[in-house]
């Protein structure tokens, strides 16, 4: 059952993505930092009819942990999530090649979730780790061994960009060391319950 408390925290959110789009002037014109203590590029993928100031608060939250390398990747209102996996893989190769990195990070909220999981499921050799939220899984399911999905109460779709445990969460999911696993981390999938 749906609360007052959700319906809250989605009306804020949904005001919050609004307010932040003129904001869209803060994300030119940062350089890579090779340097950082987390160097990985995150390519940061909005939802439909989302924009790239949705990830303000992440991308805040991550910085402060060490993850400074972001890229936006942007597209116009369409559902051909295969074709935008596509533009995804020639951003992901263009952003390996400029920084002269091996691998990025996808993070993906709602349609861009499915279309960093696609752009895996078709090609994932330039992704090391893949965080959605709220993404939908109609493409494919995601089995418990391949992923792990995380249930976060009290929020709703929109919410999931700004919610204190989400942020953490994707935080600590691209922090991990790579040398404690053989592999790749299995996906993150983060849903509102």
């Amino acid at each position: 059952m749906i609360s007052l408390r959700i319906v809250g925290n989605e009306v804020s959110a949904l005001g919050t993505a609004a307010l932040a789009m003129p904001l869209r002037f803060l994300l030119r014109g940062q350089p890579f930092d090779p340097h950082a203590p987390n160097p990985t590029p995150v390519v940061l993928v909005h939802g439909f009819l989302g924009d790239p100031t949705n990830f303000l608060a992440l991308r805040s939250h991550l910085a402060a942990r060490g993850i400074r390398n972001f890229v936006n990747f942007s597209y116009p209102p369409r559902l051909d999530y295969q074709r935008l996996a596509c533009r995804l893989g020639q951003t992901v190769e263009a952003v390996c090649l400029h920084t002269g990195a091996s691998q990025v990070d996808l993070v993906g909220h709602s349609l861009g979730g499915l279309i960093a999981r696609y752009l895996t499921e078709m090609d994932g050799s330039r992704v090391r780790r893949v965080a959605t939220l709220g993404a939908p899984y109609f493409a494919t399911r995601i089995p418990p061994r391949d992923g792990r999905i995380v249930l976060v109460g009290d929020c709703g779709h929109w919410s999931l960009l700004y919610h204190p445990a989400v942020l953490e969460e994707v935080a600590r999911f691209l922090s991990f060391p790579l040398g404690l696993v053989s592999r790749p981390r299995p996906p993150l999938a983060l849903q509102a319950s």
